[in-house]
């Protein structure tokens, strides 16, 4: 149990005074100097790291979504590939047991400080706190491990904030902690020691703030001996890449050895906020073994309700217009008008992957024209969606391809030299044509049959694969090879459940192959993050790590329902035990176009009838 409410409501009151991310008062001189190699004494765990036992969960405010996310925790989780080197987030880096090296960044002309600099020993964990009054990304910029941090000087103390972390772990036991969270710390320094506090605020797994501390003293250990490289490699051979290795609620084999180990009711081991405060030693002290045993018992599986929802952040702005972000090499990602759009840029005309819902396609024009001055040359349907062909006619009539004037294969189409040439996989053809919701004019005309269409352009090498029956039957990803950018339209998703049109094709198989497919083509920078980024049809940009997770939960929700489904369970009673609540408060909706329950019957209708997907080439 943590320390007195006195204590903890002195730290809060002390927190209460922070602004809000992005609100940085006038930097005040103080000088904290904060340079050096500190070890981190941690004292609030009894592993002395940030790990924990098995279904050690008490003193952590969790809601319903985060301990219903930690009962189905593996540590066999740990043989997925994209598992085997995933570094820290922040707190979780903060609290290993590891070093800290600290340093600061100065204007080498003013020695105005910029910035503070810190390597963590446990990952090589590189972080900057910037201290120069900078404003946090837009909620559309990538996530890393350390996230985005901004500081100030209070005294004898330094304030972070820090935003644009990972999905990560409040410990390594399975107690998750969502790319939504956000961070404050207090490092107050008192000589050759560092008090260190910090508070996690998770809209998605904590019901209230979590707050922590521990010390730090100086460390003389020679850094040289601080490197964490890591390389991923197989760990059971014979372990498919759509397993992913989860606990069907009520069926964790080892929940019962720390309760056992420490004699601690199962109850006050299951975490919540309630389980923060002195009282509610008290509480279970009063209920009799019957009643201990029933409440833990309801904790186990999820409550009776309806399906709900409760995204914290959308990336999308909102505001009627075109938000360009260089992603890397020559390819941009345009934010804005519905689904997200990719472009590549070079000394040929642009080539632009998908086109938006055709809401803000004048601005679309204009943000594209900003980044070349040459017309359009390609565009790359992923689907036939109208979140991503919306805009097909239009953008296609302000392009040209002078590569068909007078072209010996340019009469092999119709409207050859009239704009940009529009590819896709022959399926999206053919559903346009048939559904005929977007003009004739805006249907792909150059299309492809087999597993992939190439071309070299702008000066590197593009690659379009075909995803077979993922979220439609018509569906495929783009490789720039030399920008290292793979787009996925409707595939992946950072703010929703996939959509898997089953009526045009899709189907949950085809999207969990589809993901592993993208898989196959990421190599991450270091420690799961960087190297290849991904462009998700919706949401923030990504790298192979997101989309790994997205993977897992699709393949944990799947193999909830395909249980369910084996013991002869309806559609309505899979409903009734909300097996998703573990994530739709990340990827759910109640109403919209594509709502939770809508989800649930695409999944059961590929599970209980599979389609035999065409075999890629």
């Amino acid at each position: 149990m943590p320390a007195t409410s006195s204590a903890w409501i002195a730290f809060g009151l002390m927190l209460a005074s922070v602004p809000a991310f992005g609100q940085q008062p006038e930097q005040q001189q103080s000088g904290l100097d904060l340079s050096g190699n500190w070890a981190n004494l941690v004292q609030q765990e009894p592993l002395r790291t940030a790990s924990g036992m098995l279904g050690e969960y008490g003193g952590v405010p969790i809601n319903e979504a985060g301990r219903l996310s930690a009962l189905a925790w593996s540590a066999s989780r740990m043989t997925v590939r994209q598992q085997q080197c995933a570094a820290y987030v922040t707190p979780y880096l903060m609290f290993t047991g590891g070093s800290q090296r600290f340093w600061e960044e100065r204007d080498p002309h003013t020695q105005k400080l910029i910035a503070i600099k810190m390597y963590g020993q446990i990952t090589e964990g590189n972080r900057t706190i910037w201290m120069d009054g900078r404003p946090h990304p837009p909620a559309y910029a990538q996530h890393t491990w350390t996230g985005f941090s901004t500081g100030k000087y209070e005294g004898n103390a330094l304030t972070v904030y820090t935003t644009h972390m990972k999905r990560g772990w409040l410990r390594g036991n399975g107690l998750p902690e969502s790319d939504e969270a956000t961070l404050v710390e207090h490092f107050i320094r008192h000589g050759d020691r560092i008090t260190y506090l910090f508070t996690i605020n998770d809209p998605v797994y904590l019901s209230e703030p979590f707050a922590r501390t521990s010390d730090m003293v100086r460390d003389i250990r020679d850094p040289e001996s601080w490197l964490y490289a890591c390389d991923d490699a197989e760990q059971i051979l014979d372990k498919t890449s759509d397993r992913v290795p989860a606990y069907l609620w009520g069926q964790h084999p080892f929940l019962q050895e720390y309760t056992k180990k420490y004699g601690i009711p199962l109850l006050a081991t299951l975490g919540g906020s309630e389980t923060m405060y002195p009282e509610y030693k008290s509480k279970t002290k009063s209920m009799d073994a019957a009643a201990l045993e029933a409440a833990a018992k309801a904790k186990l599986l999820p409550s009776a309700g309806p399906q709900h929802a409760r995204r914290a952040t959308d990336p999308d702005p909102h505001d009627g217009e075109i938000h360009v972000l260089h992603v890397q090499g020559s390819v941009y990602m345009l934010i804005g008008d519905g689904g997200n759009i990719a472009v590549q840029v070079g000394d040929q005309g642009p080539l632009v992957v998908d086109t938006g819902a055709g809401q803000l396609t004048a601005k679309v024009i204009a943000a594209i024209r900003r980044l070349s001055e040459t017309p359009i040359q390609f565009i790359v349907n992923t689907s036939l969606h109208s979140d991503h062909t919306g805009g097909n006619v239009r953008l296609r009539a302000a392009g040209e391809d002078p590569s068909l004037y007078g072209s010996f294969f340019s009469g092999q189409f119709a409207d050859a030299g009239k704009g940009a040439t529009i590819i896709a996989h022959q399926n999206v053809q053919n559903r346009m044509s048939q559904a005929a919701t977007v003009a004739a004019e805006g249907w792909p005309s150059d299309t492809f049959l087999d597993g992939r269409r190439r071309k070299n352009h702008n000066g590197e090498a593009v690659e379009i694969f075909w995803e077979p029956n993922a979220s439609s039957d018509g569906d495929s990803i783009v490789h720039f090879r030399n920008s290292d950018v793979i787009v996925t339209g409707d595939i992946f998703s950072t703010t929703q459940y996939p959509f898997i049109d089953v009526k045009n094709g899709g189907s949950i198989k085809g999207e969990i192959d589809a993901l592993n497919n993208i898989l196959d083509r990421t190599v991450y920078k270091h420690e799961e993050e960087g190297g290849t980024l991904i462009i998700p049809g919706h949401g923030r940009l990504c790298d192979e790590y997101d989309v790994s997770e997205y993977r897992d939960m699709l393949v944990i929700i799947r193999d909830r329902m395909q249980a369910m489904i084996d013991q002869g369970a309806s559609l309505e009673r899979i409903k009734a035990a909300r097996l998703t609540i573990d994530y739709d408060d990340i990827y759910g909706a109640t109403s919209g176009p594509w709502t939770t329950d809508m989800f649930v019957e695409a999944v059961y209708a590929g599970l209980k009838n599979p389609a035999k997907a065409p075999a890629r080439r």
